[in-house]
Protein backbone atom coordinates (compact mmCIF):
# COMPACT_ATOMS: atom_id res chain seq x y z
CA UNK A 1 0.00 0.00 0.00
CA UNK A 2 2.91 2.34 0.78
CA UNK A 3 4.38 1.77 -2.69
CA UNK A 4 0.93 2.45 -4.18
CA UNK A 5 0.68 5.88 -2.57
CA UNK A 6 4.33 6.69 -3.34
CA UNK A 7 3.86 6.00 -7.04
CA UNK A 8 0.55 7.84 -7.00
CA UNK A 9 2.34 10.85 -5.52
CA UNK A 10 5.07 10.73 -8.17
CA UNK A 11 2.43 10.42 -10.90
CA UNK A 12 0.63 13.45 -9.47
CA UNK A 13 3.91 15.35 -9.58
CA UNK A 14 4.42 14.36 -13.21
CA UNK A 15 0.84 15.11 -14.23
CA UNK A 16 0.89 18.48 -12.49
CA UNK A 17 3.86 19.63 -14.53
CA UNK A 18 2.56 17.88 -17.65
CA UNK A 19 -0.55 20.00 -17.17
CA UNK A 20 1.19 23.27 -16.34
CA UNK A 21 3.93 23.26 -18.99
CA UNK A 22 1.57 23.02 -22.02
CA UNK A 23 -0.61 25.72 -20.44
CA UNK A 24 2.44 27.97 -20.04
CA UNK A 25 3.50 27.18 -23.61
CA UNK A 26 0.24 28.58 -24.98
CA UNK A 27 0.85 32.31 -24.30
CA UNK A 28 4.53 32.04 -25.30
CA UNK A 29 3.78 30.45 -28.66
CA UNK A 30 0.47 32.17 -29.38
CA UNK A 31 1.77 35.69 -28.75
CA UNK A 32 5.11 35.09 -30.50
CA UNK A 33 3.98 33.15 -33.57
CA UNK A 34 0.58 34.70 -34.16
CA UNK A 35 -2.64 32.93 -35.03
CA UNK A 36 -1.58 31.58 -38.45
CA UNK A 37 1.83 30.09 -37.55
CA UNK A 38 0.69 28.95 -34.10
CA UNK A 39 -2.14 27.05 -35.77
CA UNK A 40 0.34 25.27 -38.07
CA UNK A 41 2.60 24.23 -35.19
CA UNK A 42 -0.15 22.89 -32.95
CA UNK A 43 -1.80 21.09 -35.86
CA UNK A 44 1.39 19.17 -36.72
CA UNK A 45 2.04 18.60 -33.02
CA UNK A 46 -1.47 17.21 -32.53
CA UNK A 47 -1.19 14.87 -35.54
CA UNK A 48 2.15 13.59 -34.20
CA UNK A 49 0.67 12.96 -30.74
CA UNK A 50 -2.36 11.24 -32.21
CA UNK A 51 -0.11 8.98 -34.32
CA UNK A 52 2.03 8.17 -31.28
CA UNK A 53 -1.07 6.88 -29.49
CA UNK A 54 -1.32 4.19 -32.16
CA UNK A 55 2.30 3.15 -31.58
CA UNK A 56 1.80 3.20 -27.80
CA UNK A 57 -0.96 0.60 -28.40
CA UNK A 58 -2.07 0.53 -24.77
CA UNK A 59 1.22 -0.93 -23.55
CA UNK A 60 0.98 1.40 -20.55
CA UNK A 61 -1.63 -1.08 -19.30
CA UNK A 62 -0.91 -4.43 -21.00
CA UNK A 63 2.89 -4.09 -21.04
CA UNK A 64 3.21 -2.68 -17.52
CA UNK A 65 0.98 -5.48 -16.20
CA UNK A 66 3.37 -8.08 -17.68
CA UNK A 67 6.38 -6.28 -16.19
CA UNK A 68 4.71 -6.06 -12.76
CA UNK A 69 4.15 -9.83 -12.70
CA UNK A 70 7.72 -10.62 -13.81
CA UNK A 71 9.71 -7.79 -12.24
CA UNK A 72 12.05 -10.18 -10.35
CA UNK A 73 12.81 -12.25 -13.47
CA UNK A 74 15.39 -10.44 -15.63
CA UNK A 75 15.10 -12.97 -18.44
CA UNK A 76 11.35 -12.45 -18.66
CA UNK A 77 11.80 -8.67 -18.56
CA UNK A 78 14.26 -8.81 -21.46
CA UNK A 79 11.73 -10.82 -23.43
CA UNK A 80 8.85 -8.45 -22.62
CA UNK A 81 10.84 -5.30 -23.40
CA UNK A 82 12.15 -6.73 -26.70
CA UNK A 83 8.74 -7.97 -27.83
CA UNK A 84 7.02 -4.67 -27.03
CA UNK A 85 9.78 -2.73 -28.79
CA UNK A 86 9.40 -5.04 -31.81
CA UNK A 87 5.65 -4.46 -31.84
CA UNK A 88 6.19 -0.69 -31.71
CA UNK A 89 8.64 -0.85 -34.61
CA UNK A 90 6.11 -2.73 -36.72
CA UNK A 91 3.30 -0.30 -35.92
CA UNK A 92 5.45 2.79 -36.47
CA UNK A 93 6.61 1.49 -39.87
CA UNK A 94 3.00 1.22 -41.02
CA UNK A 95 2.15 4.66 -39.60
CA UNK A 96 5.17 6.29 -41.28
CA UNK A 97 4.37 4.78 -44.68
CA UNK A 98 0.73 5.82 -44.38
CA UNK A 99 1.74 9.33 -43.30
CA UNK A 100 4.22 9.69 -46.17
CA UNK A 101 1.57 8.71 -48.70
CA UNK A 102 -0.90 11.21 -47.28
CA UNK A 103 1.73 13.96 -47.26
CA UNK A 104 2.59 13.51 -50.91
CA UNK A 105 -1.08 13.36 -51.87
CA UNK A 106 -2.31 16.32 -49.79
CA UNK A 107 0.89 18.38 -49.42
CA UNK A 108 0.26 22.07 -48.88
CA UNK A 109 2.78 24.75 -49.77
CA UNK A 110 2.32 26.42 -46.39
CA UNK A 111 3.99 23.46 -44.61
CA UNK A 112 7.71 23.20 -45.23
CA UNK A 113 9.59 19.92 -45.06
CA UNK A 114 11.55 20.88 -41.93
CA UNK A 115 8.32 21.39 -40.00
CA UNK A 116 7.12 17.96 -41.08
CA UNK A 117 10.43 16.34 -40.07
CA UNK A 118 10.26 17.82 -36.58
CA UNK A 119 6.69 16.59 -36.36
CA UNK A 120 8.02 13.11 -37.17
CA UNK A 121 10.58 13.36 -34.38
CA UNK A 122 7.80 14.39 -32.01
CA UNK A 123 5.86 11.29 -33.08
CA UNK A 124 8.84 8.98 -32.47
CA UNK A 125 9.60 10.56 -29.08
CA UNK A 126 6.17 9.89 -27.65
CA UNK A 127 5.52 6.63 -29.48
CA UNK A 128 8.71 4.95 -28.18
CA UNK A 129 8.62 6.23 -24.61
CA UNK A 130 9.49 3.36 -22.22
CA UNK A 131 7.52 4.81 -19.33
CA UNK A 132 5.28 1.70 -19.38
CA UNK A 133 8.30 -0.41 -18.39
CA UNK A 134 9.18 1.67 -15.32
CA UNK A 135 5.51 1.91 -14.39
CA UNK A 136 5.37 -1.89 -14.27
CA UNK A 137 8.53 -1.99 -12.14
CA UNK A 138 6.91 0.62 -9.86
CA UNK A 139 10.15 2.58 -10.11
CA UNK A 140 9.27 5.79 -11.93
CA UNK A 141 10.91 8.51 -9.85
CA UNK A 142 14.07 9.02 -11.92
CA UNK A 143 12.34 9.03 -15.31
CA UNK A 144 9.66 11.43 -14.04
CA UNK A 145 12.20 13.88 -12.60
CA UNK A 146 14.25 13.80 -15.81
CA UNK A 147 11.15 14.36 -17.97
CA UNK A 148 9.96 17.30 -15.85
CA UNK A 149 13.43 18.88 -15.97
CA UNK A 150 13.52 18.61 -19.77
CA UNK A 151 10.04 20.07 -20.11
CA UNK A 152 11.08 23.12 -18.12
CA UNK A 153 14.22 23.46 -20.23
CA UNK A 154 11.99 23.32 -23.30
CA UNK A 155 9.70 25.99 -21.87
CA UNK A 156 12.67 28.24 -21.05
CA UNK A 157 14.14 27.75 -24.53
CA UNK A 158 10.83 28.70 -26.15
CA UNK A 159 10.66 31.84 -24.03
CA UNK A 160 14.26 32.85 -24.84
CA UNK A 161 14.49 31.99 -28.54
CA UNK A 162 10.96 32.19 -30.02
CA UNK A 163 9.93 35.81 -30.68
CA UNK A 164 8.09 36.15 -34.01
CA UNK A 165 6.14 34.24 -36.65
CA UNK A 166 9.31 33.18 -38.48
CA UNK A 167 10.32 31.03 -35.47
CA UNK A 168 7.64 28.37 -35.98
CA UNK A 169 10.15 25.73 -37.15
CA UNK A 170 12.50 26.59 -34.27
CA UNK A 171 9.67 26.22 -31.74
CA UNK A 172 8.66 22.77 -32.96
CA UNK A 173 12.33 21.77 -33.20
CA UNK A 174 12.91 22.67 -29.55
CA UNK A 175 9.88 20.72 -28.34
CA UNK A 176 10.48 17.64 -30.48
CA UNK A 177 14.24 17.55 -29.87
CA UNK A 178 14.00 17.60 -26.08
CA UNK A 179 11.13 15.09 -26.12
CA UNK A 180 13.35 12.76 -28.16
CA UNK A 181 16.21 13.20 -25.67
CA UNK A 182 13.85 12.13 -22.90
CA UNK A 183 12.84 8.98 -24.79
CA UNK A 184 16.44 8.06 -25.61
CA UNK A 185 17.39 8.49 -21.94
CA UNK A 186 14.55 6.21 -20.81
CA UNK A 187 15.46 3.47 -23.27
CA UNK A 188 19.13 3.66 -22.27
CA UNK A 189 18.04 3.15 -18.66
CA UNK A 190 16.12 0.06 -19.75
CA UNK A 191 19.21 -1.27 -21.52
CA UNK A 192 21.31 -0.64 -18.43
CA UNK A 193 18.84 -2.48 -16.19
CA UNK A 194 18.39 -5.43 -18.54
CA UNK A 195 21.88 -5.69 -19.98
CA UNK A 196 20.54 -6.27 -23.49
CA UNK A 197 17.55 -5.78 -25.73
CA UNK A 198 16.49 -8.63 -28.03
CA UNK A 199 14.11 -7.86 -30.87
CA UNK A 200 11.69 -10.64 -31.74
CA UNK A 201 9.03 -9.74 -34.27
CA UNK A 202 7.15 -13.02 -33.85
CA UNK A 203 6.69 -12.24 -30.17
CA UNK A 204 5.90 -8.68 -31.15
CA UNK A 205 2.91 -10.01 -33.08
CA UNK A 206 1.97 -11.89 -29.93
CA UNK A 207 2.05 -8.63 -27.98
CA UNK A 208 -0.26 -7.02 -30.52
CA UNK A 209 -2.75 -9.86 -30.10
CA UNK A 210 -2.45 -9.85 -26.32
CA UNK A 211 -3.02 -6.11 -25.98
CA UNK A 212 -5.65 -5.66 -28.69
CA UNK A 213 -8.63 -4.96 -26.45
CA UNK A 214 -6.55 -2.71 -24.21
CA UNK A 215 -5.44 -0.89 -27.36
CA UNK A 216 -9.06 -0.33 -28.37
CA UNK A 217 -9.84 0.96 -24.90
CA UNK A 218 -6.83 3.26 -24.67
CA UNK A 219 -7.00 4.61 -28.20
CA UNK A 220 -10.73 5.26 -28.09
CA UNK A 221 -10.34 6.83 -24.66
CA UNK A 222 -7.89 9.35 -26.09
CA UNK A 223 -9.28 9.98 -29.55
CA UNK A 224 -12.28 12.00 -28.37
CA UNK A 225 -9.92 14.80 -27.37
CA UNK A 226 -6.61 14.07 -29.10
CA UNK A 227 -8.07 13.93 -32.61
CA UNK A 228 -9.89 17.24 -32.20
CA UNK A 229 -7.17 19.58 -33.51
CA UNK A 230 -6.58 17.36 -36.55
CA UNK A 231 -10.30 17.30 -37.31
CA UNK A 232 -10.61 21.08 -36.89
CA UNK A 233 -7.59 21.66 -39.13
CA UNK A 234 -8.91 19.36 -41.84
CA UNK A 235 -12.43 20.82 -41.80
CA UNK A 236 -11.82 24.48 -40.96
CA UNK A 237 -8.12 25.33 -41.45
CA UNK A 238 -5.17 26.24 -39.24
CA UNK A 239 -6.64 29.56 -38.01
CA UNK A 240 -9.58 27.67 -36.52
CA UNK A 241 -7.11 25.27 -34.85
CA UNK A 242 -5.55 28.24 -33.04
CA UNK A 243 -8.93 29.07 -31.47
CA UNK A 244 -9.66 25.44 -30.60
CA UNK A 245 -6.34 24.23 -29.16
CA UNK A 246 -6.08 26.54 -26.10
CA UNK A 247 -9.43 25.25 -24.80
CA UNK A 248 -8.53 21.68 -25.78
CA UNK A 249 -5.20 21.83 -23.94
CA UNK A 250 -6.84 23.15 -20.77
CA UNK A 251 -9.46 20.40 -20.80
CA UNK A 252 -7.15 17.53 -21.80
CA UNK A 253 -4.48 18.66 -19.36
CA UNK A 254 -6.92 18.86 -16.46
CA UNK A 255 -8.41 15.45 -17.22
CA UNK A 256 -4.91 13.99 -17.40
CA UNK A 257 -4.05 15.63 -14.09
CA UNK A 258 -6.41 13.33 -12.17
CA UNK A 259 -5.32 10.16 -14.01
CA UNK A 260 -2.82 9.15 -11.25
CA UNK A 261 -5.77 8.40 -8.97
CA UNK A 262 -7.27 5.98 -11.48
CA UNK A 263 -3.91 4.49 -12.55
CA UNK A 264 -3.04 4.01 -8.88
CA UNK A 265 -6.33 2.28 -8.09
CA UNK A 266 -6.28 0.12 -11.24
CA UNK A 267 -3.92 -2.68 -10.06
CA UNK A 268 -5.24 -2.48 -6.50
CA UNK A 269 -8.88 -2.92 -7.55
CA UNK A 270 -7.98 -5.75 -9.94
CA UNK A 271 -6.52 -7.64 -6.99
CA UNK A 272 -9.43 -6.74 -4.70
CA UNK A 273 -12.02 -7.94 -7.21
CA UNK A 274 -10.45 -11.40 -6.88
CA UNK A 275 -10.29 -11.51 -3.08
CA UNK A 276 -12.98 -9.15 -1.75
CA UNK A 277 -15.35 -8.47 -4.64
CA UNK A 278 -18.21 -6.87 -2.71
CA UNK A 279 -16.00 -4.32 -0.94
CA UNK A 280 -14.09 -3.62 -4.16
CA UNK A 281 -17.31 -2.86 -6.05
CA UNK A 282 -18.41 -0.39 -3.38
CA UNK A 283 -15.05 1.38 -3.49
CA UNK A 284 -15.15 1.43 -7.30
CA UNK A 285 -18.53 3.14 -7.40
CA UNK A 286 -17.42 5.72 -4.82
CA UNK A 287 -14.46 6.50 -7.09
CA UNK A 288 -16.83 6.98 -10.06
CA UNK A 289 -19.15 9.26 -8.07
CA UNK A 290 -16.24 11.23 -6.67
CA UNK A 291 -14.74 11.75 -10.12
CA UNK A 292 -18.05 13.00 -11.54
CA UNK A 293 -18.67 15.46 -8.68
CA UNK A 294 -15.10 16.72 -8.84
CA UNK A 295 -15.48 17.14 -12.60
CA UNK A 296 -18.67 19.20 -12.18
CA UNK A 297 -16.90 21.53 -9.76
CA UNK A 298 -13.95 21.92 -12.15
CA UNK A 299 -16.26 22.56 -15.12
CA UNK A 300 -18.09 25.28 -13.23
CA UNK A 301 -14.81 26.92 -12.23
CA UNK A 302 -13.48 26.96 -15.80
CA UNK A 303 -16.83 28.20 -17.11
CA UNK A 304 -16.76 31.21 -14.79
CA UNK A 305 -13.07 32.03 -15.28
CA UNK A 306 -12.85 31.12 -18.99
CA UNK A 307 -13.04 34.63 -20.42
CA UNK A 308 -10.50 35.98 -17.92
CA UNK A 309 -8.05 33.15 -18.71
CA UNK A 310 -8.30 33.51 -22.48
CA UNK A 311 -8.19 37.32 -22.72
CA UNK A 312 -5.44 37.86 -20.15
CA UNK A 313 -3.22 34.94 -21.09
CA UNK A 314 -3.61 34.70 -24.86
CA UNK A 315 -4.62 38.21 -25.80
CA UNK A 316 -7.52 39.83 -27.63
CA UNK A 317 -6.76 37.97 -30.86
CA UNK A 318 -7.96 34.72 -29.27
CA UNK A 319 -11.25 35.90 -27.75
CA UNK A 320 -13.20 33.33 -29.77
CA UNK A 321 -11.46 30.64 -27.69
CA UNK A 322 -13.45 31.68 -24.61
CA UNK A 323 -16.71 30.59 -26.24
CA UNK A 324 -15.13 27.27 -27.21
CA UNK A 325 -13.89 26.77 -23.66
CA UNK A 326 -17.28 27.49 -22.08
CA UNK A 327 -18.83 24.65 -24.05
CA UNK A 328 -15.84 22.33 -23.82
CA UNK A 329 -15.75 22.40 -20.00
CA UNK A 330 -18.86 20.23 -19.75
CA UNK A 331 -16.94 17.29 -21.16
CA UNK A 332 -14.86 17.16 -17.93
CA UNK A 333 -17.30 15.44 -15.50
CA UNK A 334 -18.39 12.86 -18.07
CA UNK A 335 -14.84 12.16 -19.24
CA UNK A 336 -13.70 11.59 -15.62
CA UNK A 337 -16.72 9.38 -14.94
CA UNK A 338 -16.10 7.35 -18.11
CA UNK A 339 -12.45 6.80 -17.25
CA UNK A 340 -13.38 5.73 -13.72
CA UNK A 341 -16.08 3.39 -15.03
CA UNK A 342 -13.60 1.75 -17.38
CA UNK A 343 -10.57 1.38 -15.12
CA UNK A 344 -12.27 0.92 -11.75
CA UNK A 345 -15.53 -0.92 -12.54
CA UNK A 346 -15.83 -2.54 -15.97
CA UNK A 347 -12.32 -3.87 -16.65
CA UNK A 348 -11.92 -5.33 -13.13
CA UNK A 349 -15.36 -6.96 -13.64
CA UNK A 350 -14.05 -8.63 -16.80
CA UNK A 351 -16.04 -6.37 -19.14
CA UNK A 352 -12.98 -5.19 -21.08
CA UNK A 353 -14.31 -6.35 -24.47
CA UNK A 354 -17.65 -4.58 -24.01
CA UNK A 355 -15.89 -1.48 -22.70
CA UNK A 356 -13.47 -1.27 -25.61
CA UNK A 357 -16.29 -1.89 -28.11
CA UNK A 358 -18.48 0.92 -26.82
CA UNK A 359 -15.62 3.35 -26.41
CA UNK A 360 -14.41 2.75 -29.94
CA UNK A 361 -17.96 2.99 -31.29
CA UNK A 362 -18.53 6.35 -29.64
CA UNK A 363 -15.09 7.60 -30.66
CA UNK A 364 -15.99 7.01 -34.30
CA UNK A 365 -19.48 8.48 -33.83
CA UNK A 366 -18.02 11.53 -32.10
CA UNK A 367 -15.69 12.22 -35.02
CA UNK A 368 -18.51 11.85 -37.52
CA UNK A 369 -20.87 14.03 -35.48
CA UNK A 370 -18.24 16.69 -34.82
CA UNK A 371 -17.25 16.76 -38.49
CA UNK A 372 -20.85 17.17 -39.66
CA UNK A 373 -21.66 19.84 -37.09
CA UNK A 374 -18.53 21.78 -38.03
CA UNK A 375 -20.05 22.35 -41.49
CA UNK A 376 -22.87 24.42 -40.01
CA UNK A 377 -21.47 25.67 -36.66
CA UNK A 378 -17.70 25.81 -37.19
CA UNK A 379 -15.45 25.15 -34.18
CA UNK A 380 -18.42 25.27 -31.79
CA UNK A 381 -19.98 22.40 -33.74
CA UNK A 382 -16.90 20.23 -33.24
CA UNK A 383 -16.99 20.87 -29.50
CA UNK A 384 -20.73 20.18 -29.27
CA UNK A 385 -20.18 16.89 -31.09
CA UNK A 386 -17.47 15.77 -28.65
CA UNK A 387 -19.47 16.75 -25.57
CA UNK A 388 -22.60 14.99 -26.84
CA UNK A 389 -20.62 11.82 -27.57
CA UNK A 390 -19.04 11.82 -24.09
CA UNK A 391 -22.43 12.16 -22.38
CA UNK A 392 -23.93 9.39 -24.52
CA UNK A 393 -20.96 7.11 -23.81
CA UNK A 394 -21.39 7.66 -20.07
CA UNK A 395 -25.02 6.57 -20.27
CA UNK A 396 -24.11 3.40 -22.17
CA UNK A 397 -21.24 2.45 -19.83
CA UNK A 398 -23.54 2.87 -16.83
CA UNK A 399 -26.03 0.48 -18.43
CA UNK A 400 -23.26 -2.07 -19.11
CA UNK A 401 -22.00 -1.77 -15.51
CA UNK A 402 -25.46 -2.19 -13.94
CA UNK A 403 -26.29 -5.13 -16.19
CA UNK A 404 -23.00 -6.75 -15.27
CA UNK A 405 -23.79 -6.27 -11.59
CA UNK A 406 -27.24 -7.83 -11.96
CA UNK A 407 -25.78 -10.79 -13.87
CA UNK A 408 -23.26 -11.38 -11.06
CA UNK A 409 -26.03 -11.18 -8.46
CA UNK A 410 -28.22 -13.62 -10.39
CA UNK A 411 -25.30 -15.98 -10.84
CA UNK A 412 -24.53 -15.81 -7.12
CA UNK A 413 -28.12 -16.71 -6.21
CA UNK A 414 -28.12 -19.67 -8.55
Amino acid sequence: MRRLFKNMGVLFFAQFFSYMVPILEIPILARSLGVQEYGKVVLIQSIALLSSLIVEYGFSLSGSRQVAVSRDDVGALVKIYGSVLSAKLMISSVVCVFGAVLFFIFEKESYNVTLIVFGGLYFLAFGFSPFWFFQGLENITLVVVFEVALRFISLLALYVFVHHSGDAVLALGIMSGLALVNTIFGNLLCYRLLGKAVLNFAEGVGQLKLGFHVFLYKSSNNILLSAGPSLVGMMLGSVAVASYVPAEKIIRGFVGFVNPVLIGFYPYLNRQFLSARSEAKKLSWWVVIGMFVFGLAAAGTFYISGEFLVVNILGEGFTVAKDVLRVFVWIIPFRLANQALGLCVLIPMGKDKATSFWMMTFSILSMLTAGLMSIWFGVAGVVFGFVLAEISLCMVLLVVAFRGGREESAGGKL
